[in-house]
């Protein structure tokens, strides 16, 4: 009975993929590694992951264990293997970046794949293209759209490509090593972005993070979860619950109490002058059931001063912008009725930006609740407003899920004001959760040995 004993033990073993994702807020660099720019933009909407198998684990090569600013020990440390992931776009480096706080930094994401191996794991084409170009560690893939993925410290002598070549999602490109054209480097894969931003007004290197991200739930097969559901009837989103995040330096992110305030508690920031944000905050909306909704946002009027502050509602595929007086407002204001889904693959959202264009100073903007009133179909019978707060959560993971590659409301570059492009994490994030855990291979194949060894005994 040995045997199948030990099969069905092996079959308890969890398998490292099926563990739980989580990863950082983009943005959100190793403390001293530089400023991070907070952006939930999925640039490559739709990309496959560029490391062929899970897990893997994008984060820091200089300040991760072993790196030469990081903690002491060797690349191969567990904590170098592990999640969360962690953002290294904009990690301070000398290459210029316009999309950057500083206005220069590290151009893309370090990868490290499953294991600590060399010349193991395969990098694959993130979409349809051409290969444009071969160095001695890179290659450089060329989409129709214009888009070009670079990969960086691949083997040279086993590449699965050769220059010009029309390749597919997914098809295998080379293997990930430590080249560094005679300087070895850790074994991870450089991955970066380049493409056309709005913002910069040239081809440029665009946040990798959340592509990423989405990419790799889709591998793994977790879907998004959403951090907290509005219910059928509506409800309140608090600017200190799990869906709220304020973005930008927190030392210009003010915390305060007010009987105001939807919870006693609400936060403000300046507004100033600029053509893009330096300092905003985004409520996060995920839905029970698709319909048209009231959207109302609270104001605690002895800091509402600017009377020109931009928001920004995304309902379905649909995007408003306004511009609203809060120095008019008292309380709860109306925003507008939108559509929204139920779909949580599809971001919907309110933001509020300071980059409202005053050149004074003092100009407070402030930050609390979104309400959001059901208008047709459902009605709330739970005898008020569900208030999705800090203690009232049906699901606690933040996610930042943004699909929109040319909406620069949605990036944060921290120039002037009050900010620097750095991320406050009022609420935890990320995580998605898979439906089933899975079961590995050699699981699998001990369950088969166990049966057969019972079906041996019978007989």
């Amino acid at each position: 009975m040995r045997w199948p004993i030990l099969a069905l033990l092996l079959v308890l073993v969890p398998s490292v993929a099926s563990a739980q994702f989580t990863y950082d807020p983009p943005g959100q660099l190793v403390p001293g590694s530089g400023t991070g720019r907070a952006d939930d933009t999925v640039y490559v909407p739709g990309m496959r992951y560029p490391i062929e198998v899970a897990p893997s684990y994008p984060n820091s090569q200089v300040w991760g264990v072993g790196g030469s600013q990081g903690p002491s020990g060797g690349q191969c440390d567990e904590r170098n293997y592990s999640y969360p992931w962690q953002d290294n776009y904009c990690e301070s480096r000398q290459w210029d970046m316009p999309l950057c706080p500083s206005g220069n930094g590290h151009q893309g994401q370090d990868i490290r794949p499953s294991t600590c191996a060399d010349v193991t794991h395969w990098a694959v084409a993130a979409e349809d293209g051409q290969i444009t170009s071969i160095g001695s560690y890179s290659v450089n893939l060329m989409t129709a759209s214009g888009t070009r993925h670079r990969y960086l410290h691949l083997d040279a002598g086993t590449l699965a490509v050769s220059e010009g070549q029309s390749v597919s999602r997914g098809d295998r490109i080379g293997l990930v090593s430590n080249e560094f054209g005679g300087t070895p480097t850790t074994y991870h894969l450089h991955y970066d972005i380049l493409q056309f931003s709005q913002e910069a007004g040239a081809s440029v290197y665009v946040p990798t993070y959340m592509s990423l991200v989405r990419s790799y739930e889709e591998l793994i097969d977790q879907p998004v979860m959403p951090c907290a559901v509005v219910p059928a009837g509506g409800g309140i989103v608090d600017d200190y619950g799990p869906c709220f995040t304020a973005y930008g330096n927190p030392q210009f992110w003010r915390e305060e109490t007010s009987d105001e305030a939807n919870d006693t508690r609400f936060h403000w920031t300046n507004g100033f002058e600029n053509a893009t944000p330096s300092n905003w905050a985004r409520w996060r909306l995920f839905f029970e059931e698709a319909g048209r909704y009231r959207v109302e946002f609270n104001v605690v009027s002895t800091r509402a001063v600017s009377k020109i502050v931009p928001y920004t509602v995304k309902h379905g595929t649909d995007e408003s912008d306004f511009i609203v007086d809060q120095s008019a407002v008292d309380g709860w204001h109306v925003l507008g009725e939108f559509d929204f889904v139920a779909d949580n693959n599809v971001a919907q959202y309110v933001d509020v930006f300071d980059n409202t264009g005053d050149s004074a100073s003092d100009q407070h903007i402030t930050a609390d609740a979104i309400r959001l009133t059901r208008l047709d179909g459902a009605n709330n019978d739970m005898g008020g407003t569900p208030d999705m707060g800090a203690n009232n959560v049906n699901n606690a993971n933040n996610v930042n899920n943004v699909n929109n590659a040319n909406n620069v409301n949605n990036a944060n570059n921290g120039n002037g004001g009050d900010g620097d492009g750095e991320v406050s994490t009022s609420s935890g994030c990320c995580a998605t959760v898979t439906n089933e855990p899975r079961m590995p291979p050699f699981a699998i194949v001990a369950l088969l040995l166990g049966v057969i060894v019972l079906r041996r005994r019978r007989n």
